[in-house]
């Protein structure tokens, strides 16, 4: 029995399945990883919403927050662990890169002592 057969084909399904694949492909990468983070970060998921006495402010911040919620609505739809998996990575990533800075800071003030003697 073909398992595909029984699966009714429709636009909803087909262009379903297509931004699952672009999301495992955008996933799949550092760079990826970097944009996906970067887009939940301005959607402001990790701050507060509130701002006080300035209510069009706060409605703004929760509308770009729910546009986040859906982002990672969409990642546990094709993958429950997509998500903490990115953070997880991300934590990685900045690991990476604050090391990556720190080597190059001693690299240059190396060179510096150098050039002093």
């Amino acid at each position: 029995m073909d398992h595909f057969k029984d699966q009714p084909f429709t636009p909803d399904s087909v262009a379903r399945d297509e931004i699952t694949t672009a999301f495992r492909e955008v996933f799949a990468t550092a760079s990826g990883k970097r944009v996906l983070f970067w887009m939940l970060e301005q959607c402001a998921v990790y701050q507060e919403a509130y701002a006080g006495e300035l209510a069009n402010a706060t409605h703004y911040t929760l509308g770009k927050q729910g546009v986040g919620r859906r982002l990672i609505a969409e990642l546990d739809r094709i993958d429950p662990t997509l998500y903490p998996r990115l953070l997880l990575a991300i934590a990685d990533l900045k690991a990476t890169d604050k090391a990556a800075a720190a080597s190059r800071a001693a690299n240059e003030e190396g060179e510096d002592h150098d050039s002093d003697a």
